[in-house]
């Protein structure tokens, strides 16, 4: 039982992370990881870095941005096709669903889809 009790606890405490158990599998491959990673950076370390950019805004007396998905998003075609044909069904079933445009905008500016900026890279 001690394998066990030690992959639960360690689960139990990549969890509370938000880092996914998959992540550290030994039979995990490319496209897991990098779900996971971006999964870790969206729920658990760009809330911490807007904090930071709060405070060092205040502290610095000049806007701080600190962006930590950006960098994670799909830069290969095919990756950005697909990408692309996500955010598609994505924003049809946000329509579908009565979502307002306010609310959809905010979503699109999360993933920076809103600003026109990935495209320009």
């Amino acid at each position: 039982m001690t394998t066990e009790s030690l992959a639960g606890a360690r689960d139990a405490i990549m969890g509370a992370f938000g880092v996914l158990p998959g992540l550290v599998n030994p039979q995990t491959t490319g496209p897991l990881v990098r779900e996971a990673q971006r999964h870790l950076v969206q729920f658990m370390l760009q809330p911490i870095a807007e904090v930071i950019a709060q405070e060092a805004s205040e502290k610095f007396g000049v806007k701080v941005d600190l962006d930590l998905v950006s960098p994670l998003q799909a830069f290969d075609q095919g990756g950005r096709a697909r990408a692309f044909s996500t955010m598609i069904e994505g924003l049809a079933s946000a329509k579908a669903a009565g979502l307002s445009a306010d609310t959809i905008k905010m979503a699109l500016a999360f993933t920076d889809e809103g600003t026109g900026e990935t495209l320009k890279r």
